[in-house]
This record gives C-alpha cells, structure tokens and sequence, in this order.
C-alpha cells in the first residue's frame, strides 16, 4: 500500500470517517484495528505476526520490569535484555547476508574461504522503524522520562501507529502519549491544512520524484551506455529524487495524521538550502538524527569507555587534540550505525555513513584555515554569492555520497565515478540524445517548472510556515493555487494504466 496510491487514499478516508462518528472514548481503538491492517496488508503471516508480537510483548514487560526497579542494578539488566532482544531480531531478519558477507570479506583477507547460502526473509513494514521507536520507550522509562504503558493494547497504537510505519517520524511515547489516546473532534482548519499537505506530498512523489526516476533508473541500469555527462545528471537528479520521494510521503502522513488531531514532528526543513553537510542533516531526516544523538551518540561520549580513552589520548596527543579523539569515535560509531540502518549493504555503511562522517570531519577541522584563506584572498562570505557556492558545494558533495547509496553495489558507484569522467562535450548540443534516457522534452519541461515551484515553496518555508501565509491570502489565489496543484497531479503525475509506480524509497528501512 503505497502512501501516492488510491488504495491508500481510500484506507485514510474510511478511518478518518469511522475515527470521527464512533463514540470517542474508543477512537484511539479505531486507531489500533486500523494500524494493525496497514502493518500486515501485504504480508500477513504466523512469522510477521510473531515478529511484531516479539518486540511488543518484550516493550510491554520490559517496560513493567525496568517501572518496578527504577534506579537498582536489575532495572539496567532488564533494559539490556530488552534492547538485545529487539536489536536482535531486528539484526535476524534484515542484517543476516550482511554480516555473513562481512565475515567472508574478512576470513578472504587470511586466505580463508567461507561460503553460504544467501537468506530471504520476509518482514513487515516500518520493521526498522518501530524497532527504535520501542527501544527509546525503554530507554526514556529506565531514564526516568516515562512511565510504562499498563494497558498493552495502547502501547501497540504507539508502536504500529500507521502514518509513521513506512517513513517515520521518529516520535516519543511521551511527545504522542497525550494526542495519540485523548479525544478529538473533527477541526475544520486541521482537515484543510492537512490537505493542502497531502497535495503537496502528491505533486512531490507523482510529478516530480517518479518523473526524476524514470530518467535516473535509465541511465543506473545500463551504465555501459550512458556515461559522462548523463551519469553526473542523474547522480543529481537522483538526490532530488530521494528528497522528493521522502519528504513527499513524509507530506502525506503529516497531513493524515494532523488531520485525525496528532501532530507529528517536522522531519525536514529546506535541507538544499543548507550551507555544509552538517547544517543539512540537521535539517534532513531530523528525527532519525536526534534519535541516534540521544540514544547512541552522547550515551557512548560519556560512557567510562570513551572516557577512558579521552585521558589516555590527552596524554598522547595534548588537550587540544586528545579531546577530539573520543568526539570523532562517538561520531563514527554514529555515522556507521546511520548506514547499517539504512540496509544491510556496504553501499549504505559508505554513502549515508562514512562519507558524511568524513565531510563532518573536514568541515570541522579545515574551518578556521578556510577562513584564513578567505581573508587573505579578500572574500566576502557575508554575500549572496559565497553563500550561493556553499549551497551548491554541499548539494554535490551530498550528491557524490548518494551515487554509493543508489548503486547496487561498491564496485558498480566506483565504476560511476570513473564513468563521469568520460565525458562528450557535443552531448550538450545534441538535444535529441538526451531524450532517449527515459525523458522526453514534455517531461523535461514539466520537470523544470516542477522543480522551480519546488525551491520557491522551500525557500518561503525558511521565512516562515507557507500554509499560514496562503491562508492570509485572498480567496481567489488561495483557491487558484489549490485547482493549480490539483490540474497538475492529474494531468502531468506518473500513474495509470502501463505505469508501474517505485515503491516508497525509504520503505525498505
């Protein structure tokens, strides 16, 4: 059940209605029946059912036990036994090729040959999701942030809640505890915000990423062919496909759940309008990072491991720099985990892990000599146009990282790279070659007026909330915007008969 698809546009209706006419002590009930139906629509199963009934039933008793001995030595086995547990099966079923291959990798360096058999295993959508979702439930109670949920069938609403299941947010059981089981009533400017959120959620995925798609797949399947100057463009257009592709369904579920009455939180905030690689994940899959900083990050800084570590390279290497060392092994642990997280492949652990890490690294090393250079060349970094270049310096680094992520392997993005160097310099004046990868000239139009539409909403969202600033406006444009976004998900969206939509990228984490 794609979020762009009718299927799921007709699933919201009916639990919108059905939420809003039952009597309302038992919406968030109508919640769970409807969450439930999400979670196992496409492959319901004894194994899919135990594998959610695992990690629930471990967060429920866990989180009883971790309430019960609060501040004793039980309560940090009780919540090391339940993050095993979820890790653990998390790790069975989506990470098991992964670390077979990586032990082969490794026994190859001591000429040793191990072999096995590659495992398929089906899992349920949002697996990684409300994975850590329950771990920062146990978490926040061994904290003391939370109390446990005593009623489980609550507590399963929390894990399964299904705006949330295929593409997050990261949320918190105490940030949803209050809106996810209270009562609501059906608020007119809620329903017409969370609209207007949807549209927007589908012009992003149906008229910008899947027309984005039909140009990268083409080039990525056959990269023999098209080399040079079609591989940079689609390595470009692939980072905007990624962008729109998330943030749109992102659009779609907030404007569902903001509908019901349950605000999520932002997940995005203009990230290609960003300055450095740092400044754009903290405006990128915002709460991914803030999860793994509160739980991974900063829990390992100031572990007695990476203290100890700090005393002995302050020792080595000075105050100065001995400081920094457990600093960067916290953030590589992190940027490594950000990778695993993303699948089961080294394409992930390099291009959204170590090659951000290492941006990261450079960034906040070469700063204070970047400046120097700046002042004695005598450049301005206050002006619009070295911020412009610190803008496009940070789209094509991200950029350079994601032909790792979008390559099925590390062999087939290093042949990339080397393939953009091949380059034809007539390929710019032959406008008919540069239609037969996928696009035609309609499309490219299309495209280009889409994405300018695109940056202009970006950029007003960094002035202030869009929705707001269109509500102030007359009726006549508000409305002719609306009809404009409407005409242009049904005339120029990807869909139909003969069309065969991508699933959600990010469904597969």
């Amino acid at each position: 059940m794609t979020l762009a698809s009718l299927v799921f546009a007709f699933f919201c209706i009916i639990t919108i209605i059905v939420y809003f006419i039952v009597p309302k002590k038992i919406q968030w009930f109508v919640l769970l029946i409807a969450s439930l139906f999400f979670l196992f629509y496409n492959n319901f199963s004894w194994q899919t059912v135990c594998q959610a009934s695992i990690i629930l039933l471990t967060s429920y008793f866990i989180g009883r036990k971790l309430e019960k001995y609060q501040n004793t030595k039980k309560a940090k086995w009780f919540l090391l036994l339940g993050c095993l547990i979820i890790i653990g099966l998390l790790g069975y079923l989506k990470y098991t090729n992964f670390f077979l291959n990586t032990i082969k990798h490794f026994l190859s360096l001591f000429h040793i040959s191990f072999k096995f058999k590659k495992v398929t295993r089906t899992t349920l959508v949002g697996l990684s999701y409300y994975s850590l979702i329950m771990i920062s439930y146990l978490v926040d109670i061994y904290r003391g942030k939370n109390k446990s949920e005593k009623n489980i069938f609550k507590l399963a609403l929390f894990m399964s809640y299904f705006p949330i299941l295929s593409s997050g947010p990261f949320v918190r059981f105490s940030e949803m505890k209050e809106n996810l089981f209270k009562k609501h009533k059906l608020n007119y400017k809620a329903l017409c915000n969370g609209l207007i959120r949807i549209l927007w959620g589908v012009f992003k995925i149906l008229v910008i990423s899947e027309r984005l798609a039909m140009f990268v797949n083409t080039v990525y399947s056959d990269i023999n062919q098209f080399n040079g100057f079609y591989l940079i463009l689609a390595a470009l257009m692939f980072t905007l496909q990624l962008y729109t592709n998330f943030s749109g369904s992102i659009d779609i579920i907030m404007g569902v759940s903001e509908i019901i009455g349950i605000p999520l939180p932002e997940n995005f905030t203009a990230p290609f309008f960003s300055r450095s690689i740092t400044e754009l994940w903290r405006n990128w899959h915002i709460t991914l990072g803030a999860w793994l900083k509160d739980y991974i990050f900063y829990p390992l800084l100031k572990s007695d491991f990476m203290q100890k570590i700090n005393t002995i390279s302050k020792k080595k290497l000075g105050k100065k720099i001995g400081k920094k060392v457990p600093l960067y092994l916290s953030m590589l642990i992190m940027w490594l985990c950000i990778g695993i997280w993303h699948g089961g492949a080294y394409t992930y652990v390099i291009g959204s892990g170590l090659l951000q890490f290492i941006y990261i690294f450079f960034e906040d090393n070469l700063a204070s000599l970047a400046n120097k250079v700046y002042q004695k060349l005598h450049i301005k970094t206050d002006t619009f146009s070295f911020k412009l270049y610190q803008i496009i310096r940070t789209y094509l680094l991200f950029s350079f990282s994601m032909i790792f992520f979008r390559a099925p392997s590390v062999k087939t993005a290093l042949k990339i790279i080397q393939g953009m160097f091949v380059f034809n310099p007539w390929i710019l004046l032959d406008n008919k070659s540069l239609f037969t990868a996928g696009l035609d000239l309609l499309d490219f139009r299309v495209l280009i007026i889409s994405l300018i539409a695109l940056f202009i909403v970006e950029y007003l969202s960094t002035k202030g909330k869009v929705r707001e600033k269109l509500a102030q406006q007359n009726i006549v444009f508000r409305w002719s915007i609306l009809y404009l976004l409407i005409f242009a998900i049904i005339i120029f969206g990807c869909y139909g008969v003969g069309y065969d939509p991508a699933t959600f990228i990010y469904e597969q984490f």
